[in-house]
């Protein structure tokens, strides 16, 4: 059997314990093929997959996440098993540690049939932040070989008979969902600006407006990126503000004021645009470093 092994990871600990992996089971008779996401995509004929991603603030590594998504086709034909490397202690060890938020999903999305987390590895000259911050208390390394070479184990184990797991699609994702609290969003703003034209002058309302716009959006995105599967926060981010674009140019600017003048205004419409855009994103990325539920590692 062939086993595709990729993994995402920023300062090679994570690649360690993907090759530590390898090295076991190549030892127990599979072909392992060793690859980064980016030669990993291309990747074919292969009869199980395991994906690992160093984890940042309980973010999976960019690289792992995108190879999930991208390939979840090819991989939901196989069986899949993911690891988590992160934890500068040995915590990893004393307990089970369930997979995030992030990883949870991409879980769901492939039918995977497992995932383990693994201390990480830091070390003591480690640059950029937070890293070198880190280092002064966490340096060290914190993977157990032993650990490693178990779970790898427990694949071999279980590779002959096992086949792909169910996959389900969390609908947290889908189009008309983001679309649907973009438009949530605007028509909140529109209402808001509606009702203060009518009491105030045109210069307040957009003053107003541009305030209220970020708050109103900081609630939509709170709860779209509260369902399992939600989007990125930097294209969901880019979604919303388009969909504002789109409806305040077709409704307002073509059907309201039948002009496009809005449109000069930096206040009244560029600068609520940018803070919506920014605090969407900025929503999305808190969000995303909430750890999930308590789950059974498997």
């Amino acid at each position: 059997m062939r086993v595709l092994l990729t993994w995402g990871s920023k300062r090679g600990g994570t690649e360690g314990i993907a090759r530590i992996l390898g090295d076991e089971l190549q030892q127990r008779g599979f072909e392992v093929a060793l690859l980064p996401p980016r030669l990993a995509s291309r990747a074919e004929k292969f009869d199980a997959a395991i994906v690992g991603g160093a984890l940042y603030a309980n973010r999976w590594h960019a690289a792992a996440r995108r190879f999930v998504r991208r390939q979840q086709e090819h991989l939901r034909r196989v069986p899949v098993w993911l690891f988590s490397s992160g934890p500068l202690d040995d915590s990893a060890d004393r307990e089970p540690l369930p997979p995030t938020r992030q990883v949870q999903v991409l879980m769901a999305m492939v039918g995977a049939q497992g995932h383990a987390t693994f201390g990480g590895r830091l070390a003591a000259d480690a640059r950029g932040f937070p890293a070198s911050a880190m280092a002064r208390k966490h340096a060290g390394d914190w993977r157990n070989q032993e650990r490693i070479r178990a779970w790898a184990g427990q694949i071999a184990q279980a590779l002959p008979a096992t086949r792909p797991g169910a996959a389900e699609i969390p609908p947290g994702g889908s189009m008309p969902r983001l679309v649907l609290h973009a438009f949530a969003g605007w028509a909140a703003c529109a209402a808001l600006m509606g009702g203060l034209l009518a009491v105030g002058s045109p210069t307040l309302a957009q003053v107003v407006h541009a305030l209220a716009a970020p708050i109103l959006f900081a609630a939509v995105a709170r709860r779209y990126f509260r369902a399992p599967g939600a989007r990125e926060p930097l294209p969901t981010a880019f979604a919303f503000a388009a969909v504002v674009l789109v409806l305040d140019f077709a409704i307002v600017a073509l059907l309201i004021q039948r002009s496009p003048a809005m449109f000069k205004s930096i206040v009244g419409t560029w600068l609520p645009l940018a803070l919506i855009f920014l605090v969407t994103w900025a929503t999305g990325e808190v969000i995303s470093m909430m750890p999930g539920p308590k789950m059974r590692e498997a």
